[in-house]
């Protein structure tokens, strides 16, 4: 991603300068899943690439300081001069978390989802990954193998009659696979959340990258899900900052994953320790 050097922010964003704030979160959002750190674990350039989308989220999706930004051109002015001033730097980073939550994720997904745009995503995928299909559901947003594999292929063959795209023989294997099986009745239902699933850290994991996580799997968002949780209930109130958080310490990374796993073994009748179980949340399948 490139800074506001280098690129006109809405450019960043792929947005016209006169989009509404609508589709100015929309943007973010999409863009926020594809570039957050648990897709692309170990990738200094892609949590570079996040944190500048924080940044720039943190200037249009503030009116006052998109306002400032439009007539001057400068992100640094925007941070500078509009609006009021934090009282210290912990309230600045206690209010982060809270900009995007499970309920904002939901909404979301059942908007983008069978939509044109997911289509234009999906074959822009098909084609990066010469139709390996296993890829193109690890990075097509909002995506369950489950529950698209049907939707998709049929969006992928209309688009090869009609020279959208290429045929691969990878994808024409795997379309046949998926034709031997039946399809879901409605793959565009909401998904609900059975007994005994993730809770409430992973929910919001499962939400970012489209489809249930391993136990371990996104613990960064997890963590953020966790903590966004306490910072609403303290900060309820305050401005939301527009700079991307630190790293979770040592302590509580331990803390989380002990959680996560006295969590699982509950949820198959193990024995768990005393710690109490955090509030469950509704989510997708």
């Amino acid at each position: 991603m490139v800074t506001s050097q280098d690129k006109c922010l809405y450019e960043v964003l792929g947005i016209e300068k006169d989009a509404s704030q609508a589709n100015i979160k929309k943007a973010y959002y999409k863009l926020a899943m594809q570039l957050h750190p648990d897709k692309n674990q170990g990738d200094e350039e892609a949590k570079a690439k996040f944190q500048s989308l924080q940044r720039i989220y943190g200037v249009l999706g503030d009116p006052e300081k998109r306002k400032v930004y439009d007539q001057t051109g400068s992100l640094d002015d925007s941070d500078e001069l509009a609006g009021e001033q934090f009282d210290s730097l912990y309230k600045y980073y206690r209010g982060l978390y809270r900009k995007v939550t499970e309920e904002d994720l939901d909404s979301f997904q059942a908007d983008y989802r069978g939509s044109e745009e997911e289509a234009a995503d999906l074959l822009q995928m098909y084609a990066r990954f010469k139709g390996n299909m296993d890829t193109v559901f690890q990075w097509q947003i909002c995506s369950d193998s489950k529950m698209d594999s049907h939707r998709f292929k049929d969006c992928i063959q209309n688009a090869i009659s009609s020279e959208k795209v290429k045929r691969y023989k990878t994808f024409t294997a795997w379309a046949k696979e998926v034709e031997a099986r039946p399809a879901p009745k409605n793959p565009l239902a909401k998904r609900k959340k059975k007994a005994g699933q993730a809770d409430s850290e992973q929910a919001l994991v499962a939400a970012i990258r489209g489809k249930a996580p391993t136990q371990m799997n996104g613990l960064t968002a997890s963590l953020e899900a966790k903590y966004s949780k306490s910072s609403a209930r303290k900060g309820k109130g305050e401005r939301e900052p527009s700079v991307a958080a630190e790293e979770p310490s040592e302590e509580q990374f331990a803390a989380a994953r002990a959680r996560l796993e006295n969590d699982h073994a509950a949820a198959n009748g193990e024995a768990t320790t005393s710690q109490p179980s955090p509030k469950k949340l509704k989510r997708k399948r």
